[in-house]
């Protein structure tokens, strides 16, 4: 068994409503998607066998074998028990249900217009045409259960089965070695899911051998100190590291001041010193090699003049110098890791700089996230994970899509931000593309967000643990190649 440190317990295993990072990982063991994103970050059919636009943009279509016909290496719930076409109806219908509520249900209740099955065949309506809608029924997203399956944690057919949760302190999963996902690997391992908060603990873990891997949970730091027990490598991520700003509070209402700030941040001196140069600068939501990427450097002004027209803005938004008195004073939401502690305190000396004093309230990650939620904040500090369909935009920042029925934490409104996207929504890929973009442009003017850097995914293990990571941080297996020496 290869344990692994996670440094959050998931928030739910139901897979209709868990949406933070740990829950949608772990569902992403144990259930499969309608479909899943290859290593360019494509999507493939997963929990079935062919997919496609049977009306552009307006109507899915997923062919699932005859039963009994079934190929072989075929998904099953259990022996003898294949997945069928009817369980991924049953599947989004329960997002469908208005009863259930969430970011991810609203998605389902709002795009789907209709679900039936024809045969071999489930076909999705959606209500208006959207080329986005498929990043919804991915692994992680989606989880496909058995038909008439309800309660917490339904059976999946995933790579990986639940075989006990012990104390919410470790989940242990059974590799289903004939999965194809594990099939073939030289030596796969089950897994021990350990919860860990601390990163320093999750090092000298790794260093005593009691964990064998942790992923993109080690700050860059103490990963680059690992030691010769543990073997680090990097793979180019799709998440993003940002601080959210929540618009309707007083002070954070002014676009001018949300830029400011977002301006007076030294991205290329944090990435440095707090990523040991494992990341990319950011100024946009997308890195530049996604296909709704935007542009690879920052502002032209060098940081000094950034700092200088941080102030013009603060001074133009009424908060002015003051002789012994900060412009305005925040308070940041952030959780105790030593990463997180690390970057809070990088942004406070660097707000500093411009008169902003900021104050720092540690939380754990779901008392924090409960907050976010509910917008009980004036800007908090989070990442986004393998963002890689431009259609998340959306999602995130108009002004519909507020929780529960999006992920609009900061309570970000604006009317020419909500044309562009909807507008988006309503055209074909080159023009929808041309839009996004647009509105990246419009959203990096308002700056809902601060992003700061495209994180590299960092992975520390035991000699010989391997596992197959794309860049959207996704993973299936977990094996060992003992010669490896």
């Amino acid at each position: 068994m290869v344990v692994m440190a996670w440094e959050a317990f998931p928030l739910s295993l139901d897979p209709r409503s868990g949406n933070d990072q740990a829950s949608e990982r772990l569902l992403g063991l144990t259930h499969q998607g309608l479909l899943r994103r290859d290593a360019q970050l494509r999507l493939v059919p997963d929990g079935c066998l062919a997919w496609r636009w049977e009306v552009p943009y307006a109507e899915l279509a997923f062919e699932f074998p005859m039963q009994g016909k079934e190929p072989a290496g075929w998904f099953h719930f259990s022996p003898g028990r294949f997945l069928r076409v009817e369980d991924a109806l049953w599947s989004v219908q329960a997002l469908m249900d208005p009863a259930v509520h969430g970011a991810k249900a609203s998605a389902f209740q709002s795009g789907i217009e209709a679900a039936w099955v024809a045969g071999t065949t489930l076909h999705l309506k959606l209500h208006a045409a959207d080329p986005g809608f498929p990043a919804n029924l991915i692994r992680g997203g989606l989880g496909l259960v058995p038909e008439g399956a309800a309660g917490d944690d339904p059976p999946g057919t995933g790579p990986y089965r639940i075989a006990a949760i012990v104390r919410e302190q470790r989940i242990l999963l059974e590799a289903r070695k004939d999965h194809p996902d594990i099939a073939g690997r030289p030596d796969p391992q089950d897994l021990e899911l350990r919860l860990m908060p601390d990163a320093a603990a999750r090092l000298l873990a790794l260093r005593h051998g009691s964990v064998h891997l942790a992923l993109s949970n080690l700050p860059p730091d103490l990963a680059a100190a690992a030691g010769p027990g543990v073997e680090v490598r990097t793979v180019r991520g799709a998440g993003e590291e940002y601080v959210a700003f929540r618009c309707t509070d007083p002070a954070m209402k002014d676009a001018r001041v949300r830029r400011a700030l977002s301006l007076a941040l030294d991205r290329d001196l944090m990435v440095r010193a707090l990523r040991n140069g494992w990341a990319r600068p950011a100024w946009d939501f997308f890195p530049p090699e996604s296909e709704a990427g935007v542009r690879e450097a920052g502002p032209s002004l060098d940081m000094a003049g950034r700092r200088i027209e941080a102030e013009r803005l603060l001074d133009e938004a009424g908060f002015t110098r003051k002789p012994a008195a900060p412009r305005l004073t925040l308070t940041l939401l952030t959780t105790p890791e030593l990463e997180a502690r690390t970057k809070a305190l990088a942004i406070q000396d660097q707000w500093r700089r411009i008169g902003v004093e900021l104050r720092l309230e540690s939380k754990e990650f779901g008392a924090l996230f409960a907050d976010a939620l509910a917008g009980r904040f004036q800007v908090v500090s989070l990442r986004w994970v393998g963002v890689t369909d431009p259609a998340i935009l959306r999602r995130i920042f108009h002004s519909g899509s507020i929780p529960p029925g999006g992920f609009n934490r900061g309570r970000f409104a604006d009317a020419e931000t909500d044309r562009l996207l909807d507008e988006a929504d309503q055209s074909g890929p080159a023009r929808r593309l041309e839009l996004l973009k647009a509105a990246q442009a419009r959203i990096a003017d308002q700056a809902p967000y601060a992003v700061l850097w495209w994180p590299d995914q960092i992975v520390a293990a035991a000699p010989g643990v391997r596992v197959d990571l794309n860049g959207a941080g996704d993973f299936s297996a977990v094996w060992r190649d003992n010669r490896t020496p």
